[in-house]
């Protein structure tokens, strides 16, 4: 339990504290949020308290093998302060650890651990008959699930012809899929040995990078590599266009959406040699796959994260969350660098990814550079006037929502909560509204037909910054879309039904009532009434535009692109 005494913090502030533990090895620092579980305010007075369990051994990726001594100590955030050292009791009651592996030194509000790395790690003598031991067990498991096959299958008919009742999990289309995945799933469950298909090509797939890392890195060699998008666009357009005519550079792409259960084989054979083989791989979004194996030391592991800013949390920072990353786990540890919009997103990426914090880099992010690039936007709004000449001389709306659910295969939105035609009904006839809804969602929005002629969803279109250039207003909820809209002084309404619920589940990175640069409005009459009204809340925007870009000068592809040919090496830039 910490306790904050100091009169002067406005208690507002302090609704929601964070704690933060900061652990160093000299090499590398971390941060990891302290779960809290009760927060009182009693006097004037916060009181704060909390209890999780931490694995030390996944503190440190990239100097694991040395498990050299670290120390900790606890920062405390809130609002914006992200991370300041405030003069505050933050001593707690307890703290302890297996002091079997790891001695503990409590020095006022620092700590020091010393791993013992020889127990840690066990002599190999015992990992040999610890390994032996489990292996012959599961060869036993593996032959008596054998024999009882026949039973499985048995049971299996008895399941499908109705006579007993088949467990909802087995809900494949295909009859024949479901009746086999039902037997290897009873045979699993006695062997104890998992044959899921993503087992299966898991291993495969490990087995296959090894191989492919008998050859030699090439030197010239960049791969991108995006589950996100199966065409060159997003910040990966804007670094290959600066890349393309460097004839010495060998460049690669691996582009598709798919998990490594569908993955094919030849895809699989691509995805590792690709890795083991290029001096430079480069990411746009998490990439699962990457996690599975060890990329070799000669390799540098971009991460050219899609979302500028730090608005909604991820990774490591929602631990206890729903959905939220455990913190002993390999996601997001492989990173050489992250590139992030401003400084003040530096110690955010370096929790949420559990990474070093000077591997984040403020470089800017590649694909807002078209936002200081006049031709470019003049040709994106001629081009969408051709496209759509009955929004010539409209007040043009964009509407564009995130999307509700934790992951891609449950995303949604509630469309009923937009009512096209309350509000088409209540706004001057002269404005006219885009739909864009995240990539995730599959619902389709319903469009009366008789405003069809105001109204347009481009949902399936890829690129959402062009249509911001043809944008008079913003309508959004906790989209990233406002980092973008703030460097071109879009007005912009935050629809947010659900806040409270969205802030349990998922949480941001600052104070969402008082930073939001916009109006906040929580139903359709109070949306409709802003925009009546023109009631954005337009002076919110230049100071959060000013928080999340350092730089805006329109030469963030140039900065990521030098730091690129940095790692190969080599100091060439291209202008």
């Amino acid at each position: 339990m910490g306790a904050i005494l100091d009169e002067s913090i406005n208690s507002h502030f302090l609704s929601k504290p964070k704690l933060v533990m900061h652990f160093d090895n000299g090499r590398e620092d971390r941060r990891i949020p302290f779960v809290l579980t009760n927060v009182t305010h009693i006097d004037g007075k916060c009181f704060f308290s909390g209890r999780y369990v931490y694995s030390l051994n996944y503190l440190f990726w990239k100097t694991r093998e040395s498990y050299m001594p670290f120390n900790m100590y606890f920062n405390l955030s809130f609002a914006d302060f992200y991370e300041e050292k405030i003069d505050v009791n933050l001593t707690p009651e307890l703290l302890e650890t297996d002091d079997k592996n790891y001695k503990l030194e409590i020095h006022g509000n620092h700590y020091d651990f010393y791993p013992d790395r020889r127990k840690i790690l066990h002599s190999p003598t015992a990992r040999f008959f610890v390994t032996f031991v489990n292996d012959i067990v599961k060869i036993i498991e593996f032959f008596i699930a054998v024999c009882m096959l026949p039973l499985f299958v048995l049971e299996a008919i008895l399941r499908f012809t109705g006579i007993l009742n088949l467990p909802a999990r087995f809900n494949d289309e295909s009859a024949v899929k479901r009746f086999l995945a039902y037997i290897v799933w009873r045979f699993s469950r006695v062997s104890t040995t998992d044959f899921s298909l993503w087992k299966v090509k898991r291993y495969i797939f490990c087995r296959c990078f090894d191989l492919y890392t008998m050859r030699k890195i090439k030197d010239n060699k960049i791969t991108f590599i995006s589950l996100r998008r199966d065409d060159l666009s997003g910040n990966f357009a804007f670094v290959y266009d600066k890349l393309k005519d460097d004839k010495s550079l060998d460049i690669n792409f691996i582009l598709n959406d798919h998990t490594i259960t569908e993955m094919s084989f030849k895809e699989i054979r691509e995805f590792t040699k690709a890795c083991a083989t290029s001096k430079v791989v480069i990411l746009d979004e998490f990439t699962p796959q990457i996690h599975y194996i060890n990329l070799r030391r000669g390799t540098t592991l971009f991460q050219l994260w899609h979302a500028c800013g730090a608005f909604k949390t991820f990774g490591f920072t929602r631990l206890s969350k729903p959905k939220g990353s455990p913190q002993p786990t390999r996601n997001h540890r492989s990173y050489d660098y992250v590139t992030v919009s401003s400084s003040y997103c530096k110690k955010c990426h370096s929790e949420g990814f559990g990474i070093a914090t000077d591997k984040v880099v403020a470089t800017g992010i590649p694909r807002t550079d078209v936002f200081f690039d006049e031709e470019y936007k003049q040709k994106a709004r001629e081009k969408f006037f051709e496209e759509h000449p009955g929004f010539i001389g409209k007040k043009i709306i964009l509407f564009a929502p995130t999307f509700r659910g934790m992951v891609k295969e449950t995303a949604f939105y509630p469309t009923e909560m937009f009512d096209i035609n309350e509000v088409c009904s209540q706004i001057p006839d002269d404005y006219a509204i885009i739909i864009k809804h995240h990539p995730f969602v599959n619902d389709v929005q319903p469009i009366p037909e008789k405003y069809a002629d105001r109204v347009i969803d481009l949902s399936e279109d890829n690129e959402l910054n062009d249509l911001l250039f043809v944008t008079d207003v913003i309508i959004t909820d906790y989209s990233s879309l406002v980092f973008e809209a703030s460097l071109i002084d879009i007005p912009m309404i935050f629809y947010v039904f659900d806040l409270e619920k969205y802030i349990n589940e998922r949480d941001f990175y600052f104070d969402f009532k008082l930073y939001a640069p916009g109006k906040i409005v929580y139903s359709t009459d109070q949306l409709i009434e802003a925009i009546n009204r023109e009631d954005y809340c337009t002076e919110r925007i230049k100071p959060f535009a000013e928080m999340f870009f350092d730089k805006r000068d329109g030469n963030s592809t140039q900065r990521v692109v030098d730091l690129i040919y940095d790692s190969l090496g080599n100091k060439k830039i291209i202008n």
